[in-house]
């Protein structure tokens, strides 16, 4: 298992957590479950954290090298509001190469959320 301060990636059950700081005014609300993602949302709209599960295997189905994932240095958040739902960008940094992950949210109605 490799954990640091703002990742946390457990190869035997190939799951990455990507930790989000929390503002001293919010707390995680809930969670919700999305495709093969678990989003903890704050009492502000923001992710609070993300856990994707079999995340080797999404990347192999982006044409993405897991083994970024054992060697890797950070991973970060970002959110990008889209019309009709949000793009969640997983950046990941290892191997001397940075990946960009994309995961495209579609939403029924609009909501507010941000990294």
């Amino acid at each position: 298992m490799i954990r640091k301060s703002t990742f946390m990636y457990d190869e035997d059950l190939d799951r990455l957590m990507i930790f989000n700081n929390l503002k001293a005014d919010e707390q995680v609300y809930g969670s919700v479950h999305i495709l093969n993602l678990v989003l903890d949302i704050t009492t502000k709209n923001r992710i609070a954290n993300i856990e994707i599960r079999n995340v080797s295997e999404y990347l192999k189905s982006i044409d993405k090298n897991p083994d970024i994932l054992k060697m890797l240095n950070s991973a970060k958040i970002s959110v990008l509001p889209v019309r009709g739902g949000f793009i969640i960008q997983i950046i990941l940094e290892g191997l001397n190469k940075i990946e960009e992950i994309p995961y495209t949210i579609p939403t029924e109605e609009k909501i507010l959320i941000t990294a």
